[in-house]
């Protein structure tokens, strides 16, 4: 009985052990059903569509918006090693097009409390602004919904990003907080 009891406490926590490390190696994590990440990396690109919205995303020329979060998109695109394919269109068919899975990204200044919420995918809050009405806008990116691993990558540049000295300077001289 005592040699029972000895070999019980030895061998459940490595069977615990065993079952986990089984379940989590035939897992896929993070989910990317679409492959979006994958598929922007075998295309070369990434697919965004840009909403102006002075001065997160300005579109002067089609071909290269301008603006704080054209440029964070520029960046991160470039330490994938990818190319940018910019959409534009009205903003409703563009979420559209993001919640088929026709575009990667979405950027516009978008607010965390976008209506879209329910149907597309979002990075955390990268940004708190404060307007002049004192009214708090938490910015995101809007992403192709259940689309993990490119959310995941996206975000871990992000948070490289949360220092708002990065985006002031720019938003006071467009007149912002």
């Amino acid at each position: 009985m005592r040699l029972h009891s000895l070999t019980d406490g030895f061998f459940r926590p490595l069977t615990t052990v065993l079952a986990l490390t089984m379940m989590l190696t035939g897992c896929q994590w993070p989910a990317d059903p679409e492959r979006s990440l994958t598929a922007a990396r075998e295309r070369g690109a990434l697919r965004v569509g840009v909403v102006a919205n002075p001065p997160w995303v300005e579109v002067p020329d089609p071909a290269a918006p301008v603006g704080l979060e054209s440029e964070l998109v520029r960046e991160f695109a470039e330490r994938q090693d990818l190319d940018i394919q910019w959409h534009h269109r009205g903003v409703e068919q563009l979420v559209e097009s993001l919640r088929r899975h026709e575009l990667d990204l979405l950027i516009g200044g978008f607010s965390a409390t976008h209506p879209w919420r329910a149907e597309v995918g979002q990075t955390f809050i990268y940004f708190n602004e404060r307007n002049q009405q004192g009214t708090l806008g938490e910015h995101v990116i809007l992403t192709a919904p259940g689309e993990n691993a490119l959310l995941l990558t996206l975000e871990r540049f992000l948070f490289t990003r949360q220092d708002p000295e990065h985006y002031l300077p720019t938003l006071r001289a467009a007149g912002q907080p």
